[in-house]
């Protein structure tokens, strides 16, 4: 996994503090991969939250938190938020879980 102790550190806090303490994360794509070099960070935060609105809110404000952060400044960040409760089930959840990594 190529991400720095310091960046688990900081993207764990800020993604619990806008998807709560029981969401589960995930690094998963080129970074998950120490034989690549390279790539954009792809997360995947799975949430108990319900609201289409409200979820997307807070991904965008998690995105501009970690951009003004030290570890993520100018990083193409990519984030996945799956709902926990919602049957619907789309296959780059699956490949995230999969192949990613749980951070």
């Amino acid at each position: 996994m190529r991400l720095t102790p310091e960046q688990i550190k900081v993207f764990g806090m800020h993604a619990r503090r806008y998807f709560g303490e029981e969401a589960r994360l995930w690094l998963f794509g080129s970074r998950a991969d120490d034989g690549k070099k390279g790539g954009d960070y792809d997360f995947l935060v799975e949430t108990s939250l319900l609201d289409a609105d409200e979820i997307i809110e807070r991904k965008i404000a998690l995105l501009i938190k970690l951009q003004g952060t030290v570890q993520f400044e100018d990083e193409k960040i990519d984030i996945v938020v799956k709902r926990r409760a919602n049957p619907f089930e789309m296959p780059i959840y699956q490949v995230a879980m999969d192949d990613g990594v749980r951070i």
